[in-house]
């Protein structure tokens, strides 16, 4: 077996996103499958690469701000953040703002690509009893954690990605059909099993026009109360255009791309006229 690190930093990008709590929190795992998640759980070389994606924050009712999904190298680690920026009566709450950071190493095994999280982060609102900072360690094969000012260490078999680091590998997995598969995932303070459901090709309306693109839904396997459904578009490198989060089936939270600059394409709304900015600043 050879192990090396792989990905020089002139490679570029697919992407899509992920995650938003309350009103601006959409969690956003997806991945694609063939047969056995050992083997899933690789990508082909050549597929990653930095992008940054901007995505309007909504439910049915109200705005309520930006995201910022981006992927950085910099020498052999990478770093993936999502981060929000409130906006209105959100913003007003003192609600909304988070920041979620892996960094990660992408290692070649026997021509296949294994994404290794390296540390990950979550932080919202300043409120300390939300967050979470956690270590990997691929001699030991284990994850050691802080939530809520407990420490803990877990031992895993299975390859396991952090929430973000997930859905890298999701964005890129998604070029393979697949049906179903199940992926253990670090949240929170333990490792859970994620399924992910392709559901076929849909056509989507977002706020840069319409695209072609699959959508997937992921949800935690052994039950609950929430699910997210993603929309890659392959024409923008598999991208995803548009994200819905869900509890108990009704909409929580919806990201629509406003803004994308990857290997394909650098594209983006064009810019507010002064008066209509005056009125999102005073609001």
């Amino acid at each position: 077996m050879t192990t090396k690190n792989t990905f020089p930093n002139n490679s570029k990008s697919t992407s899509v996103s992920h995650l938003l709590r309350h009103l601006t929190t959409c969690a956003c795992l997806i991945i694609a499958s063939i047969n056995t998640n050992a083997l899933a759980q690789y990508l082909e070389p050549g597929t990653i690469a930095p992008f940054e994606v901007v995505y309007e924050v909504s439910n049915n009712l109200i705005n309520a701000g930006t995201a910022k999904l981006s992927l950085t190298t910099d020498d052999e680690l990478w770093t993936y953040q999502l981060s929000t920026k409130p906006r209105g009566i959100i913003k007003l709450a003192g609600k909304g703002e988070l920041t979620e950071t892996s960094t990660m190493k992408f290692v070649e095994i026997d021509d296949k690509v294994l994404i290794q999280s390296q540390v990950y982060s979550y932080r919202q609102d300043d409120e300390r009893r939300r967050s979470v900072d956690a270590t990997f360690d691929w001699d030991d094969n284990s994850v050691t954690h802080l939530y809520r000012s407990e420490a803990e260490t877990t031992s895993f078999e299975t390859p396991v990605f952090d929430r973000l680091a997930a859905t890298v590998f999701m964005m890129n997995a998604v070029r393979v059909d697949f049906t179903t598969i199940e992926l253990p995932v670090f949240d929170t303070n333990r490792i859970k099993v994620v399924e992910f459901i392709n559901e076929g090709v849909d056509i989507v309306e977002t706020p840069l026009g319409k695209f072609e693109t699959i959508r997937v839904v992921n949800r935690n396997s052994g039950g609950g109360t929430r699910e997210t459904t993603t929309w890659f578009a392959p024409t923008v490198d598999f991208t995803p255009v548009k994200i819905e989060h869900r509890k108990r089936g009704k909409l929580v939270a919806r990201m629509e791309v406003l803004s994308l600059d990857e290997r394909l394409t650098n594209i983006r709304l064009s810019p507010p006229s002064p008066s209509e900015q005056v009125m999102n600043d005073e609001f």
